[in-house]
């Protein structure tokens, strides 16, 4: 944010602005910004919402922020650093390992819901009936290896209930990375979330996916379903040969990146870059919005595109066939582009990109 400022301002100081021009700029930025700042909060509130005691660390840590401008960039500029220092406990002493193996034979679900504080969670599909899951966990505050297995047994709360999955732990003081190897099935529903630390996942079919880390990267491969929602705040998005009904990755600060041929994509960011490739023609919506990244667009030749760019600073650019320009707007601190494509197609993609301050460049998907 404080770059894109000093961009606005060397803009004036050329005579390229004016001073009102500036400062409206400068006012549709502040606003992205709060209210991703409002999300942050969101984010990590609902990822901890079990966990009161961190709900109060967060709240307290996000009041204290006076200034609305710095809010978000200290949160994120902080973030690791505190993880580190407040969240996992770090300067306790040394951490015990704990490696362990739950496994339920010839089990019968179709929802899974994960949530920890620290760790990192993998789900992989196998040809067994049974689920099984492989722990390795960082145990701190304690004396020897037995405490720590004791209390990371009675920490974790891991079963099957009725047609659910469950695996949670609310101690901060461990870091538990998960290897979850489950059935290949269709499954209902997956949740996974996590305060800090990444969630990946492949070779899945799931109805309904949420995947939510407020420190760490999301990503998925191979992937099928009707609805996927991904999101992180500090971290990037990755999904690719995903193909859903709806698709809604968001990244306060990271990049997006999504390959497939979903029915529908909303991909946003506020600080980074928007990589979205269609390799079908099943997409009809697909809306990229973010703030100071760039916006790389790829569509198939077969599509009849109808598209909108917006942006203020950056520059706009579309390389496809049979391009019919029917608005264009290219003020300095405004740019606009309206087009249509390939006018026999029956296979339409309306599309919509915005970025305040980077460019966006719609190709054809590469063969």
């Amino acid at each position: 944010m404080k770059e894109e400022k000093k961009r606005i301002l060397k803009l004036v100081e050329v005579g390229k602005l004016s001073a009102e021009e500036a400062i409206t700029l400068i006012e549709q930025l502040e606003k992205d910004e709060a209210q991703s700042e409002s999300k942050i909060t969101a984010l990590s509130t609902e990822v901890l919402s079990s966990h009161s005691q961190k709900q109060e660390e967060y709240k307290s840590y996000t009041n204290k922020q006076s200034s609305l401008g710095s809010k978000l960039m200290e949160w994120v500029d902080t973030a690791v650093k505190k993880v580190k220092e407040v969240d996992l406990d770090l300067n306790f002493g040394k951490a015990m390992d704990v490696h362990h193996i739950f496994q339920f034979q010839h089990s019968t679900f179709d929802e899974i819901d994960i949530a920890l504080v620290n760790g990192n969670v993998n789900v992989k599909p196998w040809a067994e009936q049974d689920i099984r899951v492989e722990c390795d966990a960082k145990v701190y505050r304690v004396e020897d290896q037995d405490q720590a297995r004791e209390l990371f047994l009675n920490s974790v709360d891991c079963q099957i209930e009725g047609n659910k999955f469950r695996f949670q732990t609310e101690k901060k003081s461990m870091k538990v990375s998960l290897i979850l190897y489950v059935p290949n099935q269709v499954y209902e529903q997956v949740k996974v979330k996590l305060f800090n630390g990444p969630i990946r996942g492949e070779q899945l079919r799931i109805k309904n996916l949420r995947a939510k880390t407020a420190n760490g990267v999301v990503s998925f491969t191979s992937v099928k379903g009707d609805h996927a929602e991904l999101e992180t705040a500090n971290g990037q998005i990755k999904a690719y040969q995903c193909d859903f009904k709806k698709i809604e990755a968001e990244s306060i600060n990271g990049m997006v990146s999504i390959q497939g041929n979903s029915e529908k994509i909303d991909a946003q960011s506020f600080n980074g870059n928007l990589m979205i490739t269609v390799t079908g023609n099943q997409c009809h919506t697909l809306y990229a919005k973010t703030t100071t990244g760039n916006i790389d667009i790829y569509t198939p030749e077969s599509a009849r595109v109808i598209g909108e760019l917006k942006t203020n600073l950056g520059a706009l650019s579309s390389e496809l066939d049979t391009l019919e320009i029917t608005h264009e707007k290219n003020e300095t601190i405004q740019k606009e582009l309206r087009f249509k494509t390939n006018f026999l197609s029956d296979k339409e993609l309306s599309l919509f990109a915005d970025s305040k301050t980077g460019s966006i460049l719609i190709k054809h998907t590469k063969r």
